[in-house]
């Protein structure tokens, strides 16, 4: 439960606004209709080991769940909105948050997008705006913060 007045709707969300990305821990819940079909194109192939891990294990880790995080992070400073990125990827989620008139820009550069994202576009021959649509590209969770309050974060 959480008071009305402390939900985040996206209603405080402004321009200027600074966002961090929470890594996710693989694909999560999506995205998998995708993978299957990747995964019948190498049929006959041995599948390969991604950061020396099995591939099917990098496919199927546990998704990450944020709440312990975004609870002590919203302890220290205040968070205007949260994007979960699921179905939808970045391309859909993070503008569910916006107030009208405004944008995110992400810098697709910002982070190291983990190799098993690398190997689902490679297989599956997936150009970048569906792998950012499909899949959370190693971003699970995105928050906007007031960007004055990056400052003094120490937490993460």
């Amino acid at each position: 439960m959480v008071e009305k007045s402390a939900i985040l709707d996206g209603s405080r969300v402004r321009a200027g606004d600074r966002l961090i990305g929470l890594a996710s821990s693989g694909p999560h819940a999506n995205g998998y209709s995708l993978i299957r079909r990747i995964l019948e194109l190498s049929a006959g192939r041995p599948l390969p080991d991604i950061d020396g891990r099995p591939l099917l294990d990098c496919l199927m880790a546990p998704t990450r769940i944020y709440v312990k995080s975004l609870l002590r992070l919203m302890q220290a400073l205040p968070v205007h909105a949260l994007a979960h990125i699921t179905g939808g990827g970045i391309t859909e989620n993070m503008p569910r948050v916006l107030p009208k008139g405004t944008e995110a820009q992400v810098d697709l550069a910002a982070w190291r997008r983990p190799p098993v994202f690398d190997w689902l576009k490679t297989q599956g021959r997936v150009a970048e705006a569906e792998m950012l649509k499909t899949f959370n590209s190693g971003i699970g969770m995105i928050l906007s913060v007031v960007a004055v309050a990056l400052a003094s974060l120490t937490l993460l």
